[in-house]
């Protein structure tokens, strides 16, 4: 997916449809910490919105799509599951872009990193090594440990060197 596309998209959110959407995973990396990374959809998740529920507005948002061409499946919203495994998730974000109906917001370091290494692909590994270096709020290890399951924390520990943090 393009820049540009990925662009529009988010445009239209806070534009247009409202509320706040945390932007993780490939199109997050791309946008902002690695022009070149690939990816086919954008990793979403809802954090609210002032009147519509939340599959009301993910149902408004598949009807922009489809009206422009494109289908849901440009938009995944599968990071949700392991957002809810840490406590009060939606106070480690920071606020990429606001609109004039709403805000788009990334994890905080620690977050991200946490987000990745639940899968821990070689892909989701350069993505944190691309982000560290660009995140100024810096990564909190023990905050990241006490939310980690063991295979998480191991991953953490195996990697720790190479991701630069």
């Amino acid at each position: 997916m393009e820049p540009q596309t990925i662009e529009e998209i988010l445009a239209h959110l806070i534009e247009e449809i409202g509320g706040d959407w945390l932007l993780a995973g490939g199109a997050l990396v791309r946008l902002n910490f690695d022009a070149d990374r690939g990816t086919e959809d954008i990793d979403l998740a809802r954090m609210g919105h002032p009147t519509l529920s939340a599959q009301a507005a993910l149902n408004e948002f598949y009807r922009w799509l489809i009206a422009r061409g494109d289908g849901p499946e440009r938009v995944n919203t599968a990071v949700e599951p392991f957002l809810e495994e840490v406590p009060h998730w939606n106070k480690e974000v920071v606020e990429l872009r606001k609109g004039s109906r709403g805000r788009i917001y990334r994890p905080n370091l620690t977050l991200f990193v946490y987000l990745k290494l639940r899968r821990g692909t070689e892909i989701d590994l350069e993505d944190v090594r691309k982000a560290a270096p660009n995140c100024q709020e810096g990564f909190d290890e023990a905050k990241f440990l006490s939310w980690g399951n063991e295979a998480t924390s191991a991953k953490f520990r195996r990697a720790r060197k190479s991701l630069g943090l």
